[in-house]
């Protein structure tokens, strides 16, 4: 009997440092996903003022790749 409570509270531990692990994944995505957004906006922002180009148009232009490169990666790992 005490073998089992003894099981019991190492997967309870086990699984708390699972959840804690988990939702430090998803905070670093998180924080990832945040910086690449805002680098591409900085990339965009001096693409437009070197090329004398609309914002926008580059926009549309890197909002197309990155749907093109993200489908191309989900096929190649789905």
């Amino acid at each position: 009997m005490d073998n089992q409570i003894e099981n019991e509270k190492i997967k309870a531990d086990l699984f708390n440092k699972v959840m804690d692990m988990n939702a430090t994944l998803v905070s670093n995505a998180a924080s990832s996903y945040a910086y690449n957004k805002i680098n591409n906006i900085l990339l965009m922002q001096i693409l437009a003022k070197l090329e004398e180009r609309d914002m926008e148009q580059i926009r549309t232009n890197v909002d197309n790749y990155i749907a093109r490169f993200t489908e191309e990666y989900m096929k190649k790992n789905a």
